[in-house]
């Protein structure tokens, strides 16, 4: 649910990311219309201003400019406001008077084209020409030629809208535009609850229910029976598009899938594990008789044979122990892998245990020639096990230590009390100084069967099941193993219980 609600808030950032954007173009497009029309109007209003100019003032005499006439109709020019600025030009557009400030004034030339194309009506209207007092601007204008004796002498350039102007309108459209933003941050928020409310309704609600419905069914143990989710069985308005329907139907077919699968998986394994406990069972009884019935025969002809014969019985009898231990470990395996084995907890001293356990393999430990301890040796480190199957789990291991360390190594059993989230447990770990597991071979040392390529275990006749037998034991006491191995270096196995607290 938590992620549903994540997809919900990206998508309504995103819608409101979105209409912002939107919002944010269409009102620059409206204020670029409004803009142009109002260019447009003004620039119409005025279109013959620069002629009435020259018509009630001769700016010419004798070919130049007249500077008193000049003056007077700067004057009448600035009785009728600050919009409009006059500039007289020549032929070919050298601003030769203007009424602005002379510090003002930054081109001494402007462009006579859009006032040749502004005089001869061959320009759609608004018609933008350079601005003497700036570099980069336009701006709207009026013009008209300045004639002497029938003899073109320059235009009267006039700008409509001064800069005052212009300061002022910047001024009121930054206030215009707070207001609008603070309508558009309404907006907003307004459209964002709106979105957020069709969302959670037509698209999180849906997928909502969807999730539960499959959260539930993984619980549940209706998905080992061959079952489906069942979506398309739900409420109709649960589902208010095709799209989430088809959804819905998909995850169906795919459960019945799974589920389907899971059965055949099920059962084969279910039939493996018939087939090793069959196999190891009926193998147990006519071993046990072979194996008897060498060990009478060597009893009573030890004196009477040959000695080549004598070894012959010696080597039958020890391959018949080997292959006995090895359907005993496939028969516990088995058993292990069926879920049928219950776990007897009780008080443990690790510290006694581990000495019953050096009791066991002390005469297999001196025949190789290793040191095999523990430590420390306090009795008072207790911790809740099966004491049989937690003895499985030492003997396995000591004996796979001992399997793989060489003549002069040592074998440690240590204890620690440790705290994991808050829970008091002893970490009990199992090193030897052998010859180690290579890297890439670590991820399947648990696996059964499987066996570590070095010549000292391949040459002991183990089938490599009492790591995997270890582990199944310690997954019943619900707590994981760990392996460390440096090559030549030796090995540690590692796992923790929970510490009895008497």
């Amino acid at each position: 649910m938590r992620n549903l609600n994540s997809i919900a808030l990206r998508l309504i950032i995103l819608f409101v990311l979105v209409f912002s954007t939107i919002t944010i173009l269409f009102i620059w497009f409206v204020q670029s219309s409004s803009i142009t029309l109002r260019q447009h109007t003004t620039q119409s209003l005025h279109r013959d201003l620069a002629i009435h100019m020259i018509e009630d003032n001769q700016l010419l005499r004798d070919g130049k400019i007249d500077p008193k006439v000049l003056k007077h109709t700067f004057h009448s020019m600035m009785l009728l406001g600050p919009a409009f600025e006059i500039y007289v030009t020549d032929t070919t557009g050298n601003i030769l008077a203007f009424s602005a400030p002379p510090d003002k004034v930054k081109r001494k030339r402007i462009d006579v084209t859009p006032v040749k194309a502004f005089i001869t009506n061959r320009a759609t209207l608004p018609l933008l020409g350079e601005d003497p007092r700036d570099l980069m601007r336009h701006k709207i204008f009026s013009a008209a030629p300045l004639y002497q004796e029938e003899a073109l002498q320059g235009y009267l350039y006039v700008i409509i809208g001064s800069q005052l102007e212009d300061n002022i309108l910047a001024t009121l459209i930054e206030q215009r535009l707070i207001s609008q933003h603070q309508a558009l941050l309404i907006a907003v928020i307004l459209f964002a609850v709106l979105i957020g409310a069709i969302l959670i309704r037509y698209i999180v609600k849906p997928i909502a229910h969807i999730t539960g419905a499959v959260s539930k069914y993984e619980r549940s143990a209706v998905w080992q029976q061959g079952q489906s989710i069942g979506l398309t069985k739900l409420q109709s308005q649960w589902f208010p598009s095709n799209e989430e329907l088809l959804l819905a139907d998909a995850i169906d077919q795919m459960s019945v899938t799974m589920a389907s699968q899971y059965e055949e998986i099920a059962y084969k394994d279910e039939q493996r594990k018939e087939l090793l406990s069959y196999i190891s069972h009926d193998l147990r009884t006519p071993l046990s008789s072979l194996i008897g019935y060498i060990e009478t025969w060597q009893r009573q002809t030890c004196n009477k044979q040959a000695p080549a014969s004598s070894d012959y019985l010696t080597i039958a009898l020890k391959n018949a122990y080997v292959l006995n231990d090895l359907v005993e470990q496939v028969f516990d395996l088995a058993h292990l892998e069926t879920g049928a084995v219950e776990l007897r907890r009780e008080p443990l001293a690790i510290a006694e245990l581990a000495q019953d356990i050096i009791e066991t393999f002390k005469l297999q430990a001196q025949s190789g020639n290793v040191t095999l301890d523990f430590t420390p040796k306090d009795s008072t480190i207790w911790v809740d096990a099966d004491i049989a199957k937690l003895e499985r789990v030492f003997s396995n291991l000591v004996a796979n230590a001992i399997r793989h360390t060489p003549s002069g190594g040592n074998i440690l059993m240590t204890f620690s009390p440790i705290v994991v989230n808050n829970e008091q447990r002893v970490l009990i770990r199992v090193s030897d100084s052998g010859s180690g597991i290579p890297p890439e071979q670590l991820p399947r040392v648990f696996e059964a069967h499987f066996r570590a390529a070095n010549r000292r275990d391949s040459e002991s006749g183990n089938a490599g099941l009492g790591l995997a037998i270890v582990k199944a034991l310690l997954d019943l006491h619900q707590t994981s193993i760990v392996v460390t191995s440096e090559e030549n270096c030796g090995t540690c196995f590692e796992f923790s219980l929970p510490r009895y607290q008497r």
